[in-house]
């Protein structure tokens, strides 16, 4: 007699196998994300289908520096394995899913042995972190800019950037620094500083003097970009290609902005106008002006420069407004209800005492932290439940930007200008016709 069972060729309609190890002993402690990427890829690993970090993340609606962080949290806890193709590129590897019984009951360990995992009841990026008086000052410092204590996933992250990406601790205080210029650090916590770091490190640039420099060079380009585009009737930012060709008008012909724009100027008759276009009239008219003996003539953009200081201090007004405002529904919580205020200062306080005690490198610093993040969680409780009860919602007292895409910066997390932005500057543009 022969046996048959019919093969699944759906993939949503098989099964993917999690042992019990994982259930019951590694999962329940761990992050909530954390564990959906495990499963998530996992499932993939058994299909044997290739899944890269990124698509992980866009599938789970997560940042990559969340993907990436949890990977780092499995390996340290044993239950993956990273292979690296390349020892100097800590961001590209493979992902191995270790057997969890034969590392437990058949003798094998993972990379830092099942001993030793959460042996202090801490993260392994805060436990690396606690043990470095390097990554301690950072924190400290990183502390003092945004003004208010780190949380212990805040410290998770400014540990793995370092271990994972590589970046240097001046780099990293650097990138707090700049997020805190945009009014971004202390509102986002570490997610946008962490994007920093990312793109910088992916760019090899190791030096605070190198991203300055790139910095600067960027907001350049891009504003161009926009700028070249708007003019075209694009409200988008410019493709790989189209960015090549525009720093090639820039750059290797040397073309200001008012010649570019002259030569946007010649599609208005045209149904869809295009970059290629645009790059034919301007190659056209460098070869004849080189003929010529000479350069096509530059003009200077001092109105465009007021337009972007004028749009930049209108977005300043906008924060500080927000900002006053928030400020006095805070006022008006306080009239009412006293306890919120105390409560308040209390958590302030709290949160104040926790990062001490993280950053003491104390023997006792797990019971301590555990016992201060349980005070902190009954008081914000307590205080959602007093405010709801007396009609005010939970988020009453935040602040509450014009433009939730920027906060009110002009520039959106993955560094490109919001819409917001390009509308002010047609306001701008408007008020000195």
């Amino acid at each position: 007699m022969n046996f048959k069972k019919e093969q699944t060729r759906e993939y949503y309609l098989s099964d993917t196998h999690v042992e019990n190890i994982f259930i019951n002993e590694m999962m329940a402690g761990a992050p909530g994300d954390y564990v959906k990427v495990y499963l998530f890829a996992l499932m993939y690993a058994e299909l044997g289908l290739i899944m890269r970090n990124e698509d992980v993340a866009k599938h789970l609606s997560m940042e990559i520096e969340d993907v990436l962080k949890a990977w780092s949290y499995w390996e340290e806890f044993g239950v993956i394995q990273k292979h690296y193709e390349d020892p100097e590129n800590r961001l590209r590897y493979r992902v191995e899913f270790l057997n969890l019984k034969a590392m437990i009951y058949g003798g094998r360990k993972g990379k830092q042995g099942a001993d030793k995992r959460y042996a202090d009841g801490l993260a392994p990026g805060v436990r690396d972190l606690l043990a470095s008086e390097t990554l301690r000052e950072l924190c400290r410092e990183a502390e003092s800019i945004v003004g208010a204590p780190l949380s212990p996933e805040d410290m998770q992250d400014i540990a793995s950037w370092s271990a994972d990406l590589g970046a240097t601790a001046p780099v990293i205080a650097f990138a707090f620094r700049h997020a805190a210029e945009r009014r971004r650090g202390a509102a986002r916590g570490t997610h946008y500083v962490g994007k920093l770091v990312r793109s910088w490190t992916e760019k090899d640039l190791r030096t605070v003097e190198a991203v300055k420099n790139y910095l600067e060079e960027n907001d350049n380009r891009h504003h161009r970009y926009r700028r070249v585009l708007k003019a075209l009737g694009m409200m988008r930012n410019a493709t790989e290609e189209e960015a090549r060709i525009m720093d090639c008008w820039f750059d290797a012909l040397g073309l200001d902005m008012d010649t570019v724009l002259e030569a946007c100027k010649r599609t208005s008759g045209i149904t869809s106008p295009n970059i290629n276009y645009i790059n034919t009239i301007l190659n056209d008219w460098a070869g004849k002006n080189r003929g010529a003996g000479g350069a096509r003539p530059r003009r200077g953009e001092t109105r465009g420069k007021s337009q972007v200081a004028e749009v930049l201090r209108l977005y300043e007004e906008l924060r500080e407004k927000a900002e006053r405002e928030a400020e006095e529904r805070r006022q008006e919580v306080y009239a009412r209800l006293p306890e919120v205020r105390g409560m308040e200062e209390d958590i302030r306080r709290l949160r104040v005492d926790r990062s001490k005690a993280m950053l003491s490198g104390a023997g006792n610093a797990r019971g301590e932290v555990e016992n201060l993040r349980r005070k902190i969680d009954e008081l914000q409780s307590e205080r959602a439940v007093l405010m709801t009860e007396n009609g005010f919602r939970i988020d009453y007292m935040d602040i509450r930007y014009a433009c939730k895409d920027c906060k009110d910066t002009g520039t959106r997390d993955d560094g490109t200008r919001c819409t917001c932005f390009v509308k002010r500057m047609e306001e701008a543009r408007a008020k000195e016709a």
